[in-house]
């Protein structure tokens, strides 16, 4: 990300700012307030307990509940594998962090109800940070963690077909979901998961707003008033198709100027983008998550 475009991790994580890779305003942001300039649902409405069963808390580990420890959101797609933003998962020097830091809690709606969802640690070698992202190219903003078991019980969400545009045309509405910031003025994190339905744009608009915007890779999406925002970073945005019960994922929360401010709508890393997944091929572990993922 650039200077303009804070990332939308949770802004009570501020070990997470830096790794959020972001120079500039977003240091700055952590240096004066003590805290990264990130994202969450702003103009939404709570969920009903398991609606997005595939719906995964990224959380430090250590004490503390859960709700506590979570700083990003991600998606399961498939029983051992989640998706999330690759500024969650990198430290200060835009490594990536050690799977031991990391632990999940798949298919949760109220952060502190442990009779929710499942637990679980990150493998050994489980982290996966998009190759190119760590080669200094923030429009591949996606990452994986694979898991040191998988959930039983708990569906993955779908992935689109890649290299079509059909569930990204301007004008089509999509679902965000998140535990991220519900207040633009004040920092509020809420115990219960959130969603909001926001506007596809065009790839022009987007570009209007951000400059460094890449069709290629990203999409964006949102009004004013309503968007993802802090705390929401790596999570869903999702489509429900019409003759097919199971939501799909379309994006992953990336990167926003403000939250639900007028003409800066989120951007995304899109899910349907040919060449995110076939630029996996860069390295040998990449390509196992593809084979797992049956992306080619």
């Amino acid at each position: 990300m650039r200077l303009s475009f804070p990332s939308r991790t949770n802004p009570s994580r501020t070990k997470r700012a830096a790794a959020a890779g972001f120079a500039g305003a977003a240091a700055l942001a952590v240096i004066a307030t003590g805290a990264p300039a990130a994202h969450a649902i702003v103009g939404g409405t709570e969920v009903s307990n398991d609606a997005y069963p595939f719906m995964v808390a990224v959380l430090d580990k250590g004490p503390g509940s859960v709700k506590d420890r979570q700083f990003c959101g991600g998606s399961l797609v498939a029983p051992d594998t989640v998706m999330t933003a690759a500024h969650c998962l990198v430290d200060d020097n835009r490594k990536p962090v050690k799977p031991k830091s990391i632990q999940t809690a798949v298919g949760r709606t109220v952060l502190s109800n442990s009779k929710q969802g499942q637990i679980r640690n990150v493998a050994k070698d489980g982290i996966l940070v998009h190759p190119r992202y760590l080669q200094g190219k923030d429009a591949y903003d996606v990452a994986f963690i694979q898991l040191s078991k998988p959930v039983r019980g708990i569906s993955a969400v779908k992935l689109p077909t890649q290299g079509t545009d059909s569930l990204l045309r301007p004008g089509q509405k999509a679902t965000v979901a998140g535990w991220g910031n519900t207040d633009t003025e004040l920092t509020h994190q809420p115990d219960r998961l959130r969603q909001v339905r926001v506007p596809i744009l065009s790839h022009a608009e987007c570009k209007t707003s951000y400059g460094e915007y890449d069709t290629k890779l990203n999409f964006c999406a949102g009004v004013e008033g309503k968007d993802s925002c802090q705390g929401d970073s790596g999570g869903p945005v999702f489509r429900k198709v019409p003759g097919r019960e199971a939501p799909i994922l379309i994006g992953v929360v990336s990167y926003g100027e403000g939250c639900g401010d007028q003409g800066a709508p989120g951007v995304y890393a899109s899910t349907s983008s040919a060449k995110l997944w076939k630029t996996l091929d860069d390295t040998a572990q990449a390509k196992r998550v593809k084979r797992v993922l049956k992306r080619g």
